[in-house]
């Protein structure tokens, strides 16, 4: 049974390069295991904004719709270790 659900605010953190960044966004949606998560992704997602591994996996895990910020509009689409998601709670504006 998953702790989240479409349109929950989340975040997580990641390390890459030597830095460690925060990421915050919504779940865009559930992906079942043994499911390929290229088919959950919104039609005409450029691949410069897909931020994951495409690969089916044997685990259950959630596409995390990540905007870029500042005057940008694109969204980037993440796809973490369902362990690693925290829930935002309302008001909590780290």
């Amino acid at each position: 049974m998953s702790k989240f659900k479409k349109g929950d605010a989340v975040q997580w953190t990641s390390q890459g390069q030597g830095r460690t960044t925060t990421k915050r966004g919504t779940v865009h949606i559930k992906v079942l295991a043994m499911r390929n998560p290229g088919h959950f992704l919104p039609e005409g997602t450029k691949k410069s904004h897909i931020k994951f591994d495409l690969r089916v996996a044997e685990f259950e895990r959630f596409i995390i719709a990540v905007p870029r910020g500042g005057k940008s509009q694109i969204i980037d689409y993440y796809c973490p270790r369902p362990s690693l998601l925290q829930l935002v709670e309302e008001g909590d504006n780290q």
